[in-house]
């Protein structure tokens, strides 16, 4: 009977994680099939050639500007916390992860509005030093390719700090005490040893930055700075042409595969600098100069990427208070929450499928399901959004007309026109997420006990209920979050695939943006901050528990 129960559930187990994997795969699969088709039927590209190439370029200058800008605001700040003992270090080591909680595209609103020609800080200018006009004096262009580069880099560094912090603070002390013995200086000992050892998290981070830039839709958006993102968004939403929206974004995931083939030779190359099994060097007592400079940078960065827009965001609350309570908002958190939920439900079962079957049967086959399963997160939600409507509105026609021709008449759009899309374009996009918590909580429980429940008669389902089930609903739990809060703060997916007269938080948040009064939404972008900062909260509490 046991056996029979086992072989039962592996049946199943391996049935659903396929269908898992196949549904990843799906959105890919019809992109690609979708342009190879457009082009044998002459469908080209509604843009110039030209303009796709200014549009490729402006992307490419786009991620190299937004790299290097995190670079320059990173590497300091993670180098000075790993290596100095100062005063409210463990307090302000975690300010510059901060920013990370604030969605880029609210940021460019704030900034345009106080940078702009009619903004407070160039009126206040002109009033103090008496200009009277444009011609009398220059002011950077804040609505351009720079100030985009420049707000997605504020955004997005504490990726790079993040994980260039945890390198340098596992530098070895041993190379480090030899280097100093053989005369080199500190400048030296950075160039030479510290940063060849945190290569691998350098690239890693910048890789992550670069492919999060290229997935940006809003803040370019707002910028008025042609990507090709923004070249998806107009083939299909202007010029109604779904294969040169699939020609584009297929352009766009190549980058993406490229970027993330990238990141995968780093990783592989990370065992080369392991240095773990050396003790760490101690941090060193912070210099006059170090405690001025160090918590001013941080202190800089925290204020311009996130206090300061939250502040805006703030004042504008109260002083709309009514235009912010606007009926319309309820309805709006019911209802990115309710699609946050469920796609939180789907994925977080889904990543369970695909681990448990990783866990019984420890095959090939399982383990290429889980990575293709979790290739979603590298792919932007535009592209994503694109390749979900190609094969959902060809199956919504055939069943139309399926429908049709059994005489019981059409139904209309029920995956391309529905929350449905939605929902699946969240799971697809977030899988990595849940399908990481659970990996790691299921390695973190000994083989033994599997083996000892075996020998007790126990098949692969008792084992998961008795054994694996009570360690891992922290993990669930934590799967859950992250989906929900990724799914609410979620863009450009919304965006193309919400059904008509549906908003989502985010939506709702930039569509008030775009008008250009966010002064009416500032409730709902607080509330999407809010959310995007209990991860961090999460990551704060790992951190000091360990």
């Amino acid at each position: 009977m046991t056996s029979e129960t086992a072989s039962r559930s592996s049946r199943w187990l391996m049935l659903a994680a396929t269908l898992a994997a196949l549904l990843m795969v799906l959105p890919v699969a019809a992109l690609v099939l979708e342009s190879i088709q457009g082009w044998w039927r002459g469908e080209h590209s509604s843009q110039d050639s030209a303009l796709l190439l200014t549009y490729a370029g402006n992307t490419l200058l786009l991620v190299l500007l937004t790299v290097v800008i995190s670079l320059l605001l990173a590497v300091p700040l993670a180098w000075g916390f790993s290596h100095y003992e100062l005063p409210g270090r463990r307090w302000l080591q975690w300010l510059p992860v901060l920013p990370l909680a604030l969605p880029a595209y609210i940021s460019a609103y704030i900034y345009t509005d106080l940078l702009d020609y009619a903004g407070p800080l160039q009126s206040l200018l002109r009033q103090l030093i008496g200009w009277n006009s444009p011609a009398d004096y220059w002011f950077p262009h804040i609505r351009s390719l720079g100030g985009a580069s420049l707000l997605l880099a504020l955004s997005l560094y504490p990726y790079l700090y993040l994980l260039l912090r945890q390198a340098f603070d596992q530098r070895p002390a041993n190379l480090i005490q030899a280097a100093r013995l053989l005369g080199a200086n500190r400048r030296r000992i950075f160039t030479s040893l510290e940063l060849p050892l945190a290569r691998p998290a350098l690239a890693t981070g910048a890789i992550l930055i670069a492919m999060e830039t290229l997935a940006d839709y809003g803040t370019v958006k707002l910028f008025a700075v042609s990507t090709l993102t923004t070249a998806v968004y107009d083939s299909w939403l202007v010029y109604g042409s779904l294969a040169s929206a699939a020609q584009i974004a297929s352009l766009l995931l190549l980058m993406v595969l490229l970027l993330t083939g990238a990141e995968r030779l780093q990783r592989q190359r990370q065992r080369f600098y392991d240095s773990r099994s050396a003790a760490p060097a101690r941090r060193q007592p912070a210099s006059r100069r170090v405690k001025i400079l160090l918590p001013g940078l941080t202190l800089l960065v925290f204020l311009l990427g996130f206090l300061l827009p939250v502040l805006m965001l703030g004042s504008w609350s109260l002083s709309y208070s009514s235009d912010n309570l606007r009926p319309q908002l309820w309805p709006t958190i019911h209802t990115s929450f309710m699609l946050a939920l469920a796609a939180a439900l789907l994925t977080a079962s889904m990543a369970i499928v695909l681990n448990a079957r990783l866990r019984f049967t420890n095959s090939a086959t399982a383990r290429s399901q889980l990575a293709l399963a979790s290739l979603g997160y590298a792919i932007p939600g535009t592209v994503l959004a694109i390749g979900l409507l190609i094969p959902f509105t060809q199956l919504d026609y055939l069943l139309n007309d399926l429908l049709l021709w059994l005489g019981l008449g059409q139904v209309g759009l029920l995956l391309s026109g529905t929350v449905a899309a939605l929902v699946v374009a969240y799971v697809i996009r977030f899988a990595a997420l849940a399908n990481g918590t659970l990996h790691a909580a299921w390695q973190g429980i000994p083989e033994s006990l599997d083996q000892a429940a075996r020998t007790l008669g126990d098949a692969p389902p008792a084992i998961f209920r008795r054994v694996h089930w009570p360690q891992l609903r922290p993990a669930v739990l934590t799967a859950l979050l992250l989906v929900f809060i990724e799914s609410v703060k979620e863009l450009p997916a919304s965006l193309l695939l919400r059904p008509f007269g549906l908003e989502t938080l985010a939506t709702y948040v930039f569509q008030f943006a775009s008008d250009e009064h966010l002064q009416h939404a500032a409730m709902a972008a607080l509330l999407i901050c809010a959310v995007g900062l209990l991860p961090l909260l999460l990551l704060n509490r790992h951190h000091r528990l360990e």
